[in-house]
């Protein structure tokens, strides 16, 4: 019943039927008073006007309505008249006042106020809140006038929670279509899609609410317990579910002949609930394509066929490795309520929607290896717990592994996972931020299709586009924008000696993409040498193969590009994946300049440096002077990962001595997160990478400068003082000068940023230490201060 178009009856046979007809005018009777009423108060434009103002729109004044529609509708009379005769049967033996009739009208005015207008989740959840008070009022357990008990709260949470789950797979179809809508320009061209789009969805919802576990939350525990016992009981839940649908018609009716289109509607589903109880398996079969499903987080086949008829209560899939043995044979079919093996619609352990001609569910082959599988669909009725229809199909399960799951070591950002074309690469899952990548990159995961119908892999390349661009299941994606833009050169399996490329250590599952094929020679001993192909993995120079300067957004072969895996089989399919990356190789720059007064070429005196008389207490503070600077990678944008500086630090090695981390702080008193790195820009290069390439526009940065970066507190150089240093400032031991002497000292200054190289190198793209600087310090400062 889910998981199909709605069908307009086509069997005429009810226009001599004087049940339809008796109940079709019931039907009218209960619309001409209402019609009546809209009719006179065209009349009068200024009485709907005052009629406007003195009334409040209200939620009770809707139900009344509808109540008012379906009074004489669902009078046992009326409502018994379009039942099939195996459905009056059932009814004969169930007592005519009993909850199973009266519970139709429930349904009825549920079905027509949740569809009268668009509905929000929110919006659906407060009818189906009613839907259970007007159940609970039919079994005389209305909580009208009083606070829900605690097993009341529980089953209304339930009905909210089992909404949640009926509702979820419609909000992923939706949000599917918006994020693939590649085929969607066509199907509304073609007329596939119309005016009665959508209209099935309803009903799928409704199917996949009412189930076991909301059936017993709407009627409460012990009446459940008791009444499912029936064997009518399955009836009771079908023919709600045909009122539903026919109040949802009914509100979409735009007159009266489409009324007496949804009512032959509603018979036609009242007659499906006793179609002879069915199990068929349409797909998958032949050699089936695996690819990216969500419903299971990795790759997977898609499972179709019918799982309905009478007494119908759920179905399960199983898969198996096909060897030769019988399909009611139970040995060696997976769990059928396994969720990392099969995921049913709407979730859950098991089918509990009827299916006819539709998605059954889908089943995980991610770990599974290319080979001969066959399907179980096992159907049960409430009357067995043993399954009372069983079918299998046999398929042969081709593999697609074709994705880029890591660059230069950094991850895809998992989930969504590598099968989403715009997952970017990440310093790490969970929780990782974007890395770029430059300079040597090594790139990871598999290009590997196989095996059926003489169908498996051929060759497989890498490319560059520029820019961020489309995936391969996005509007826009053209394999033709990465011509003539090779990474490595193609990994092919061809002739000579296909088979020996075709040995198992050579197929690249999990393994590196920048790869070679490679004849080698393997030392077996005694003098036995074999020549075996063999791949041999390395990193591609992005420095030097991406173009210096395609335009201003990738100028020094930096900004944002989309990697493309190209995987080609035996008939000539093509198999993609894409993979967004922020390359920089763009420079870092660093220079240190010397303390702050202090003349280049010139000898430090501490005592030109320290006031007279200042105690140790006291800072003796100057200023190191330098320049760091990392070129953004695309100059408009000054976020991460444009700007991806990490830090900087500072040395001062005494000459045969020890060596001294300095504090990078702006005033020798605040301090950053870690003490030793600075991780702010400090002055002005004066020049960028694209001042040496031809052509390549640039804007004219400002005038070289160097600025401070960090005070440095000359206690350091005394030994006296230094004592009165506590960390990080104290110097190590035999770092300092005695009174009266000299020694030569060396500055050095390093910076790096945050590109990611070769399989997972950080910073070793872009790091950079400036020239050492030298120079004699003479601690000349008088005894008598300390």
């Amino acid at each position: 019943m889910a998981n199909k178009e709605p069908r307009v009856p086509t069997p005429r046979d009810d226009n001599n039927d004087p049940d339809f007809s008796a109940v079709l005018q019931e039907l009218l009777a209960a619309y001409q008073p209402l019609l009546e009423e809209d009719l006179r108060r065209t009349k009068s434009a200024d009485v709907l006007i005052k009629e406007e103002q003195d009334t409040t729109p209200n939620c009770e004044e809707e139900f009344a309505l509808a109540n008012r529609l379906f009074e004489r509708f669902s009078q046992p009379d009326t409502a018994v008249r379009l039942l099939p005769p195996e459905a009056r049967e059932i009814i004969g033996t169930i007592n005519r006042e009993g909850w199973c009739l009266r519970h139709i009208r429930c349904c009825l005015v549920f079905g027509y106020l949740v569809c009268r207008r668009q509905r929000t989740f929110r919006g659906f959840a407060y009818y189906v809140y009613r839907y259970w008070l007007c159940v609970r009022e039919i079994l005389g357990k209305s909580p009208a006038g009083r606070a829900l008990t605690a097993e009341e709260r529980e089953d209304v949470q339930t009905l909210i929670k089992s909404l949640a789950s009926a509702y979820r797979p419609y909000l992923t179809d939706q949000l599917a279509s918006i994020e693939f809508p590649l085929g969607l320009p066509d199907e509304v061209i073609n007329g596939k899609i119309d005016c009665l789009e959508g209209e099935a969805d309803s009903a799928a919802i409704f199917e996949r609410l009412l189930n076991p576990e909301t059936a017993a939350a709407l009627l409460g525990r012990d009446v459940f317990k008791e009444q499912s016992r029936e064997p009518w009981f399955w009836f009771c839940r079908c023919w709600c579910l045909c009122a539903i649908r026919l109040g949802c018609c009914l509100a979409r009716a735009r007159n009266l002949v489409d009324v007496v289109r949804c009512l032959r509607a509603y018979r036609l589903c009242l007659r499906d609930c006793f179609r002879p109880l069915q199990c068929e398996l349409i797909a998958p079969t032949g050699c089936t394509d695996e690819e990216f499903i969500p419903q299971v987080g990795g790759l997977g086949v898609t499972v179709k066929g019918t799982a309905a008829g009478a007494g119908f209560l759920r179905y399960e899939l199983q898969i198996r490795r096909v060897e030769g043995a019988a399909c009611a044979d139970d040995a060696g079919w997976s769990s059928p309520s396994d969720p990392s093996v099969v995921a049913y619609p709407g979730g859950g352990s098991a089918g509990t929607v009827p299916v006819v001609n539709g998605v059954l569910g889908w089943i995980n082959t991610t770990v599974l290896a290319a080979a001969s599988f066959e399907i179980r669909l096992r159907v049960f009725t409430t009357t067995s717990n043993v399954a009372q229809c069983t079918t299998c199909l046999p398929f042969n399960l081709f593999k697609k592994l074709v994705y880029i799951s890591h660059v230069a070591g950094a991850s895809v950002r998992t989930p969504p996972g590598p099968f989403v074309a715009d997952a970017p690469i990440t310093t790490g899952n969970p929780g990782g931020i974007v890395a770029p990548v430059g300079c040597c990159v090594t790139v990871r995961g598999s290009a590997w299709v196989g095996e059926c119908n003489n169908r498996k892999i051929k060759c497989f390349d890498l490319r560059y586009g520029l820019g961020f661009l489309p995936g391969p299941n996005q509007v826009g994606f053209n394999p033709a924008s990465y011509i003539g833009s090779l990474l490595v050169a193609p990994v092919c399996y061809t002739a000579p000696d296909e088979a020996g490329k075709r040995a198992p250590w050579n197929q690249v599952i999990s393994g590196a993409l920048t790869t070679q094929l490679v004849l080698t020679d393997v030392d077996l001993g005694n003098g036995t040498v074999l020549k075996l192909w063999k791949l041999r993995d390395y990193c591609f120079d992005s420095a030097n193969i991406l173009p210096p300067c395609p335009d201003a957004a990738h100028a020094c072969r930096s900004g944002k590009y989309t990697l493309l895996l190209d995987v080609e089989d035996t008939l000539g399919n093509h198999y993609y994946d894409t993979q967004q990356v922020w390359f920089d190789n763009k420079p870092i720059h660093v220079e240190f300049a010397g303390l702050e007064a202090l003349p280049s070429c010139q000898d430090m005196s501490l005592k030109k440096f320290v006031p007279p008389g200042a105690p140790c207490a006291a800072k003796w503070p100057v200023n190191l002077l330098g320049l760091v600077y990392d070129e953004y990678i695309d100059p408009v944008d000054l976020s991460y990962p444009s700007d991806n500086f990490a830090y900087y630090s500072l040395w001062i090695t005494r000459q045969g001595g020890p060596t001294y981390s300095v504090p990078i702080t702006p005033d020798l008193v605040v301090l950053g997160p870690d003490a030793f790195k600075g991780t702010q820009r400090v002055g002005e290069p004066g020049t960028r990478c694209e001042q040496a390439i031809g052509g390549c526009p640039v804007l004219p940065p400002p005038a070289k400068f160097f600025n401070a970066l960090t005070k440095l507190d000359l206690r350091i150089f005394d030994e006296v003082c230094s004592l009165s240093l506590g960390a990080p400032y104290k110097p190590p031991a035999g770092f300092a000068l005695k009174r009266g002497t000299c020694c030569g000292y060396t500055f050095e200054l390093f910076a790096q940023d945050k590109t990611w190289s070769g399989d997972g190198s950080v910073g070793q793209c872009h790091q950079l230490w400036s020239l050492p600087w030298a120079v004699c310090i003479c601690n000349d400062v008088d005894d008598h201060q300390g």
